[in-house]
């Protein structure tokens, strides 16, 4: 593996701590458990709602994801929802704009940031090059670091959907269907960090 790919596999690793630390943030804000918070956006119910009582952090709902700002420091954090309303998904971008604002309480990658680095300094949640990271990103693919969140949900998308004669992909699940598992499909295919991952970080450290 590329010297510096461990560099960004820390970095996977850091931002899903981070995500499974705020997300109570959001949560408590919503008025609903963590587990309900992806699929009360997704239910159109509080779309109003951005501030976080007494804290410097906003968020922002977007499509299937979330992104978490602090307004103090310019951290920024992104969600990218899996099934079951999991917060634990990864993506370049997301972990590209952790990377990119990090700051202490939390940790720091500073060679990272300037190796991604697309403008700035000063850097923000915007300064990073998405092409530098990708490449990055492919290569710990290829190593196996990432599975899909639910193979098995990927599965029966793909078993109703259909590509159109203008190329365009349309899904039509079966009568029936509940709308929660609907919702699940579209994320299904969203990226968690494996085992494997997990092992080669361990064996960089050695």
């Amino acid at each position: 593996m590329h010297a510096n790919d461990f560099d960004l596999l820390t970095a996977c690793f850091e931002a899903r701590r981070r995500q499974r630390e705020m997300l109570p943030l959001i949560a408590s804000a919503l008025s609903v458990p963590d587990e309900r918070v992806f699929y009360t956006w997704m239910a159109g119910a509080d779309r109003d709602i951005e501030d976080i009582p007494n804290s410097p952090w906003k968020f922002r709902f977007h499509g299937f994801e979330c992104d978490l700002r602090n307004t103090d420091d310019g951290r920024f954090l992104r969600y990218d929802f899996g099934p079951g309303g999991r917060c634990d998904c990864v993506t370049a971008w997301g972990v590209l704009q952790f990377v990119m604002t990090t700051k202490a309480p939390w940790r720091e990658f500073p060679a990272l940031r300037a190796q991604l680095a697309r403008t700035g300094p000063p850097y923000d949640y915007l300064s990073g090059d998405h092409a530098k990271v990708s490449e990055a990103w492919d290569r710990l693919e290829r190593a196996g670091c990432f599975e899909p969140a639910d193979p098995a949900l990927v599965a029966f998308e793909a078993l109703y959907t259909r590509t159109g004669t203008d190329g365009r992909r349309c899904v039509s699940y079966p009568e029936g269907t509940l709308n929660q598992t609907a919702i699940d499909c579209s994320v299904a295919h969203r990226q968690l960090l494996t085992d494997r991952a997990r092992a080669l970080l361990e064996l960089s450290k050695g």
